[in-house]
């Protein structure tokens, strides 16, 4: 989410319809949304949410979004289905929160107020971006938007100060958490977001289907070559077609039966620069019965993941030693698909039992290129969540290690496909104590995983 924001500066890129959507532009959204293929009305109806109708109808205002990543250029994509990551804005000025944030006309230069959703960064087409408007924000706004963001999803541990985010010239309310009409307003917004959401998804899946299509042509002319190569050995073609993938991926699948690489340790047992909780921070954390019980009922499924994520991660700060508080988490990472509410929830259970099996598994790997990029050790975790659909749900964490307490600056992590093709990538910041990826996959699936700042960067390749 927030975290996922790329380096903020421009960039030499090539040119897309003569202007590079830049972090920080506000821009208009376009109405006629575009992407590979098309979809009949009936299929729209099933698909877009009634929110997302009506704007792409137009029978609601024009919408804006904040640039929060540039745009994600591939060679071998054609230009206008790059991606780019967006902060949703709303006209909804009423509704101010903690995280929805008003951002005045004198900052952004518009006609209007508008409402920054720093909760919602969403991908969308670069194609489906209509014209910049406005200014662009300055460089501390965009940073204390993406924020307030991470601390409402627990990415970060610290609140930006109410003073710091009214010196900037914003405004801030009371917690949305806390007010039904703020709730409701965020459950339409997540569903209007469809608009962003859906064209990226359509071309996912046709990017994937054509890579499917070309690896399979591929990989029947090396297997053409090998049998022609190898026919008169039939020993050693079935040795050829044998040979395990573990030589040169980590396969995952193992771990889920404790069998590990020698290299991928404990977590515990590799020094890490993460802040603990001191005896005195568990007493402070006592809480009665009775609210422990009101936050547990808020796990119910009957709720919104928003409030169940809210309700997971309070659990792990006041509910130490509390057994029900364990079963109920437990029960949670049975009965959910989101992969953000499972990390919560996991997140929370290590804090209350440790050595929970429902808690999936970790492990984490000192990286190489002499376990050291630019003069600061950095450590690789992997931990692994089996869902209820059967998927695997994967949390790839980078962490300082040794007296260092923050990342280096523009460190980033990436998650590439099986054909090395990029998926999604985190960058630190100046203060970031770590970053993180979280996604699904099903069995049987590959991806590789790479660090890298400047010219130095580390990768490794999973199977699933």
């Amino acid at each position: 989410m927030g975290t996922d924001c790329e380096k903020y500066k421009s960039a030499n890129m090539p040119n897309y319809n003569s202007i590079i959507p830049q972090p920080g532009e506000i821009w208009e959204l376009n109405r006629q949304v575009r992407f590979p293929g098309k979809f009949s009305p009936s299929e729209e109806n099933k698909l877009y949410s009634t929110e997302a109708q009506n704007f792409l109808q137009g029978s609601t205002p024009p919408r804006y979004v904040m640039i929060v990543t540039e745009p994600s250029f591939d060679c071998e994509t054609e230009e206008e289905w790059n991606i780019v990551s967006v902060m949703i804005l709303s006209a909804e000025t009423s509704l101010i929160s903690d995280v929805d944030l008003l951002i005045p006309t004198k900052i952004s230069g518009l006609p209007q107020d508008l409402l920054a959703e720093t909760w919602q960064v969403q991908p969308m087409l670069v194609c489906n971006l209509l014209q910049p408007i406005g200014k662009r924000l300055a460089r501390d706004i965009y940073d204390i938007l993406l924020t307030a963001g991470d601390y409402h999803h627990g990415l970060v541990n610290q609140q930006p100060k109410i003073d710091d985010i009214e010196r900037l010239g914003l405004k801030v309310g009371k917690k949305a958490l806390e007010i039904s009409k703020n709730l409701l307003f965020h459950k339409q917004e997540q569903a209007w977001s469809d608009v962003l959401t859906i064209p990226v998804s359509v071309y996912r899946t046709y990017i994937k289907t054509v890579n499917f299509t070309s690896q399979i042509l591929n990989e029947q002319l090396q297997l053409d070559q090998e049998l022609a190569e190898f026919e008169s050995s039939q020993n050693r073609l079935i040795d050829l077609l044998s040979t395990p993938f573990n030589k040169t991926h980590t396969i995952l699948s193992h771990w889920c039966q404790n069998i590990f690489e020698p290299d991928w340790q404990v977590f515990s047992a590799v020094p890490l620069a993460i802040a603990t909780r001191s005896d005195a921070d568990l007493q402070n954390t006592d809480s009665n019965s009775d609210e422990i019980a009101a936050i547990i009922q808020q796990l119910s499924s009957e709720n919104d993941e928003s409030q169940r994520q809210q309700a997971a991660k309070q659990l792990g700060e006041i509910a130490v030693g509390n057994l029900d508080a364990i079963q109920a988490l437990t029960s949670l990472l049975r009965s959910t698909s989101d992969d953000e509410t499972l990390w919560l929830a996991v997140e929370s259970l290590r804090k209350l039992d440790p050595e929970n099996p429902s808690a999936g598994v970790r492990r984490v790997k000192l990286i190489d290129l002499g376990m050291d990029i630019a003069g600061k050790a950095v450590a690789l975790a992997v931990a692994l969540l089996q869902k209820i659909d059967d998927d695997v749900s994967v949390l790839l964490q980078v962490y300082p290690t040794g007296n260092n307490d923050y990342l280096p600056p523009d460190l980033k992590l990436i998650l590439l496909d099986g054909s090395g093709e990029i998926l999604r990538a985190v960058t630190a910041r100046r203060v970031d104590v770590y970053i993180q990826l979280k996604f699904s996959c099903q069995r049987g699936e590959r991806f590789r995983v790479r660090v890298a700042l400047g010219d130095a960067n580390f990768s490794e390749d999973f199977l699933i």
